[in-house]
């Protein structure tokens, strides 16, 4: 996660504009850093009698008379993530988000995740709606094996709040407060 304070440079030149950030708005360069929990999806290996949607059944059985079977589940599970974002919101909507987190896969390595994101930002009322032009996700797993995903032409809704220097963004499952920089 060292890639981000030169990725904040750089997302600070393309901010710079004739246009000032307006205290009354979002406009402007914001940055979170932290670690907090957070959902991430995970794999895992269960026996039970029942199977839910997404899950993997591998076989097996307990015993005779049995119906409880080995699955591989992927749930949403409660996670330590330590996120690093640098946000740019120009005066005419126009923003770009980079985003950065790692969390433990195992005892000792990590898995890394970053986002670049670009496009047009709206609000209304308490909401906020990121519309992705372009945008694309890699993934680094501890064996080195890097996936890749485009984000673009999506969109991305979350509840906003605005404090001074503080804007505090949520998905309905963790808060990241950004400091206006």
């Amino acid at each position: 996660m060292t890639r981000l304070p030169s990725a904040l440079a750089a997302l600070a030149i393309l901010a710079a504009s004739p246009c000032a950030a307006q205290s009354g708005d979002l406009t402007g360069t914001w940055a979170h850093a932290g670690t907090q929990s957070e959902l991430v999806i995970r794999s895992s290996i269960q026996q039970r009698g029942y199977s839910m949607p997404g899950d993997f059944s591998v076989g097996g059985s307990m015993g005779p008379g049995s119906a409880t079977n080995m699955v591989i589940s992927t749930t949403p599970t409660p996670t330590m993530v330590r996120r690093e974002m640098a946000l740019i919101i120009q005066a005419d909507g126009r923003f770009s988000w980079i985003s950065e987190k790692s969390y433990a896969e195992g005892s000792s390595c990590r898995i890394q995740v970053r986002q670049d994101k670009l496009g047009r930002v709206s609000a209304a009322g308490s909401q906020v709606t990121f519309a992705i032009d372009r945008g694309s996700e890699s993934a680094t797993r501890c064996n080195g094996q890097t996936s890749r995903s485009d984000r673009s032409g999506r969109s991305e809704t979350y509840r906003l709040t605005r404090s001074g220097n503080q804007l505090r963004v949520s998905d309905g499952t963790v808060t990241w407060t950004f400091n206006r920089q």
